[in-house]
């Protein structure tokens, strides 16, 4: 739009006003505005529903400048002085496809922008049947098809870069064995939760009772059997709002946020009662035993890591309570007392 300022001003004088400088400014004028616009929000975080909204725009308003354009070119060639008629064409299809190269990550956005602003002249040329016209005529469309071709080609490219980023973010932020989320994931859940202002998100620390006799039982590929089946129970429970993370050898972590005082021993009990029924491992059933340490915001810390520390205490209280047997045992946040009582090894705990 802004190359068709200046042979707009070429234009005879017979050519209405319209076609002189209204079509033009006109298509200048909707791209400044788009530009301020996009100036004003381009250092805002977007989401992915956010881009896609931002992509439609994309094409909605660059395929009508590119005809408009176009059809202010077809106009302008028809009613210029045949010395001036070249300039038109030469302008629009340069345009075009300097516009279509800097939408070439939009493909869907890129092919609609030279259809729109291609095609017209390209039409009106060929109903000319001047020689020299038609010559333009087929450069046009041979540059416009190693565009086609280039344009396609770096979409597929960038495809597959992002998938391969989704990949590679996936694995850093998954357990590897359960698939459930990791340390890394974790603190990502509470940092975002934490940083929009939420209240009311609770911890739950769970850890395995008598996991070392099942590898030493049935083996480690039983045991990591277990820890997967494990880990789905515990998701399928906690539900689709809560992170279930694996944060050691047989220590697991649920994050639940919008969790209140109320339902956090409920929530709590329902997590362990699920891994309460045995689980068929090889074809042969085996039971293991789990303890829970509680922590909630903002009563027991404002940051994953207070909220670690307290669970992590909580779990400490609750191991001593337990029998002998496997059994699930629950224990909210022990008293401050018994918070910072010296803490144990693992070794110790078991």
């Amino acid at each position: 739009a802004t190359a068709g300022d200046a042979p707009a001003l070429a234009t005879g004088d017979e050519a209405p006003w319209l076609v002189r400088y209204g079509m033009p400014l006109a298509a200048v004028g909707v791209a400044a505005i788009r530009l301020v616009h996009w100036l004003r929000r381009r250092t805002a975080p977007m989401s992915a529903a956010a881009a896609h909204r931002l992509i439609g725009r994309m094409f909605l308003i660059a395929m009508p400048i590119a005809a408009l354009c176009s059809v202010w070119a077809a106009s302008s060639w028809w009613l210029s002085v045949p010395g001036q008629r070249s300039y038109y064409p030469m302008f629009v299809v340069m345009g075009t496809l300097t516009t279509a190269f800097c939408l070439a990550p939009v493909r869907g956005a890129t092919l609609s922008v030279m259809a729109a602003g291609i095609g017209p002249v390209v039409a009106l040329l060929i109903v000319a049947g001047n020689w020299m016209d038609l010559i333009a005529v087929a450069i046009t469309l041979l540059a416009a098809a190693f565009l086609v071709r280039l344009v396609l080609d770096q979409h597929g490219q960038q495809v597959e870069m992002l998938m391969l980023r989704r990949r590679l973010q996936r694995q850093a932020m998954t357990d590897p064995l359960t698939g459930l989320a990791n340390r890394r994931a974790l603190h990502m859940a509470a940092e975002e939760f934490f940083a929009a202002g939420g209240a009311g998100a609770a911890l739950v620390l769970i850890d395995l009772d008598g996991f070392k006799p099942v590898n030493d039982r049935h083996g480690h590929a039983a045991g990591d059997l277990l820890l997967i089946a494990i880990g789905g129970r515990l998701r399928a429970q906690a539900g689709e709002a809560a992170t279930v993370a694996r944060v050691g050898g047989d220590e697991f972590a649920i994050w639940l946020p919008g969790c209140d005082a109320e339902t956090l021993d409920v929530r709590a009990s329902a997590l362990l009662a699920t891994l309460a029924a045995p689980f068929p491992i090889d074809g042969q059933p085996i039971r293991i035993g789990a303890s829970a340490g509680l922590a909630r915001a903002p009563d027991d810390g404002a940051s994953l890591l207070d909220l670690m520390r307290s669970a992590d205490e909580a779990l400490y209280a609750a191991k001593p309570q337990r029998d002998t047997a496997p059994t699930a045992t629950v224990s909210p946040l022990a008293p401050l007392a018994a918070a910072t009582r010296p803490r144990r090894s693992r070794k110790a705990r078991r």
